[in-house]
């Protein structure tokens, strides 16, 4: 089991240092409490069972606040204003909770911030480098409106939501890179290692090779002399998209072109359209006006070209016009997009609206990912067959050839 490093009041009011094993931090404090403790802080030990140091790299990953830590301290903080702790008590309670160090500290600055007579949102202003300007104005308006934590449920509900889009995202793109791997290892393997061999036993036959046998075979000779060239025209490759990616108008051909391409670009502007209508939702069920809901929305967007396009559209809110319209004149989202926001200014209901539309675009998403694996999956594996076909029909041809030289 885990080893964990705790601090603890005794029934005396003495405090303690101690190291114990348990399966988790909260098991390790229900036993500390049972047996009349308070326990003041529980962490990780940085000590293995045999009392060495753990990696630099698990050092390194315990040093830093994680998503995975705010997602911890969004969803429990608004459980406990639920509940109906004051703020500082629940930071307070918050901190006991956390198992990892810098977890216990970052809630033990806000809590002083708040016992200070900062609000909570001060007190996250003064850390930009782990709560975004969105997650800073959710708080805000939800501290304006009196309803703390209703918005930190809708902030958690909305990292989870944004974590599940990402996390999914990743996990389709994990098959097809392991074939497109497994493709190119087994064609390097085949071209440097199998067909040398079989030639090798028909080179002193006395006669040429068959033409698609000899191509093969040079494939395989330029890849086994020739590797690093390949790896040199590689790096060249990506360090001259990398160039292009990192100045305004090459990014915005390559992002273009993404846009243009027939599946993909319908992925790309699902993907920047549930990103866009999740955070502009959520900030106007907060709360946040337009104008201000409206400049934080456009930072979330990833591609340029419809960034650009909802930089627009803020403008033309700045001047007195709705959202559907410019919207709907961009051209940049989907049009379910615009037409679902026109019907959602009519009936005064956009927050909800857009809230809508954040659902039915992740799961068209998701549905576009399935469909773009199901065509790409088949191409791939039949283009490794084909690959993998050619060879073995140019060694087939080399035996025919050598069979009817000993005839």
């Amino acid at each position: 089991m885990p080893l964990f490093d705790y601090r603890i009041a005794g029934p005396d009011g003495s405090i303690s240092n101690g190291s114990a094993e348990s399966s988790d931090a909260d098991s390790l404090a229900r036993r500390l409490q049972a047996e009349g403790n308070t326990p003041l802080n529980i962490q990780p030990s940085r000590r293995s069972h045999d009392g060495s140091r753990p990696s630099l790299l698990a050092g390194l990953q315990s040093q830093r606040v994680t998503r995975q830590d705010l997602d911890f301290i969004t969803l429990e903080l608004a459980t406990l204003l639920r509940a109906g702790l004051p703020l500082a008590r629940a930071l307070d309670t918050l901190k006991r909770l956390s198992a990892r160090e810098p977890v216990a500290e970052l809630i033990d600055g806000l809590a002083n911030d708040i016992r200070g007579g900062a609000a909570l949102s001060d007190a996250l202003d003064k850390r930009p480098a782990l709560f975004d300007r969105f997650y800073r104005n959710m708080v805000r308006a939800g501290e304006a409106a009196g309803a703390l934590d209703l918005t930190l449920e809708r902030l958690a509900d909305f990292r989870r939501r944004s974590r599940a889009l990402r996390e999914t995202l990743i996990s389709a793109l994990i098959y097809p890179i392991i074939l497109v791997v497994l493709a190119f290892a087994a064609l390097t393997v085949m071209l440097t290692v199998v067909v040398p061999r079989f030639t090798a036993l028909f080179a002193d036959a006395g006669r040429e090779l068959p033409l698609l046998t000899q191509l093969v075979v040079n494939a395989g000779d330029f890849v086994q002399h020739w590797w690093w060239l390949l790896l040199a025209l590689g790096a060249a490759a990506v360090y001259a998209i990398r160039r292009q990616w990192q100045q305004d108008a090459g990014r915005q051909r390559i992002e273009a072109w993404l846009l243009a391409a027939p599946v993909l670009g319908k992925l790309l502007r699902g993907i920047e359209a549930a990103r866009f209508t999740r955070t502009l939702g959520t900030l106007l069920h907060s709360g946040v006006t337009l104008l201000t809901a409206m400049d934080i929305a456009k930072e979330v967007i990833g591609n340029t070209l419809i960034g650009q396009g909802i930089a627009g559209v803020a403008r033309r809110i700045r001047q007195g016009e709705g959202l559907a319209t410019p919207l709907a004149e961009a051209a940049v989202l989907p049009a379910i997009t615009t037409q679902l926001l026109k019907v959602g200014e009519e009936t005064g209901r956009l927050e909800f609206m857009l809230e809508e539309l954040a659902d039915i675009h992740e799961q068209e998403v998701q549905t576009t990912l399935k469909r773009l694996l199901a065509l790409a999956e088949p191409i791939i594996i039949l283009l490794i067959a084909v690959f993998i076909t050619v060879i073995i029909l140019a060694i087939v041809m080399a035996v025919i050839e050598s069979n009817n030289l000993v005839f």
